[in-house]
């Protein structure tokens, strides 16, 4: 073989194991002694919304007298609503439908044609933001015509603070644990590596329920209790050593 293949040969075996042992040396340094815990919180709070849905539904044998029955008795519903307080952009119609029903059909040795009815609903989705007048608006409508009343969901216009308090929460109740994990090992807690966060919609607390004051003598009795708002969190702590 010639000198100059040879000394390249003993250059690439001599190379070889040195940057093997680089590599291996580098990896324990880079590597970090973690501990991983979640956290959960809650923060609870009176809702200052309602909204429901409230309409008119008509039934006649006649499609023309369906209809002008509905529309006549809507508009007075509206009406009856806005003068309870709410706001023109808090009304919104959310169905119209005309609907055919046919009777049984009758024998047919008795020579009768079929029959049937039209059913026509009309439906307003209404958010009442002077939430001590809930019972009120309610009562309104109902007076003004209103045959078709269905669900009543109470929120919070502002919902950020509160969420921010089960943030807070839940970030204290993961750091609370991960100490603990550290005390019974022998460990202290060092910075964090990384956060994620997870949120839940707010939760009605009927136990917590309370009653709206009524303007109106005879108002249906509306209870908004509280809203609970929930987040969970997992956070990444770095191990550090327990000082003396």
């Amino acid at each position: 073989m010639r000198p100059t293949l040879l000394l390249l040969a003993a250059a690439l075996v001599f190379a070889a194991p040195g940057r093997a042992a680089d590599d291996a040396g580098a990896a324990p340094a880079s590597r970090l002694r973690t501990i991983t815990v979640s956290g959960e919180g809650e923060a609870s709070g009176a809702p200052d919304v309602a909204v429901t849905t409230l309409g008119v539904e008509a039934l006649d044998p006649k499609l023309g007298d369906a209809i002008s029955d509905t529309s006549r008795r809507m508009r007075a519903v509206l009406d009856a609503v806005k003068r309870a307080g709410v706001a023109a952009r808090d009304v919104r119609t959310v169905e119209y439908s005309v609907n055919f029903e046919q009777n049984p059909p009758p024998p047919r040795s008795s020579g009768e044609r079929p029959s049937g009815v039209y059913r026509v609903r009309n439906t307003a989705q209404v958010t009442i933001r002077d939430l001590p007048r809930a019972g009120e608006v309610l009562d309104a409508a109902v007076a003004a015509g209103a045959n078709a009343v269905s669900g009543i969901a109470f929120t919070i216009e502002e919902p950020a603070p509160l969420r921010a308090r089960a943030r807070e929460a839940a970030v204290a109740d993961a750091r609370a644990r991960a100490e603990a994990l550290a005390r019974a090992s022998g460990v202290a807690v060092g910075s964090v590596v990384s956060i994620s966060e997870s949120s839940g919609s707010p939760v009605p607390r009927p136990m917590l329920a309370r009653a709206m004051a009524s303007v109106a003598p005879g108002a249906p009795p509306i209870e908004a209790g509280e809203l609970t708002e929930r987040a969970e969190v997992e956070i990444v702590f770095e191990i550090g050593k327990r000082g003396p």
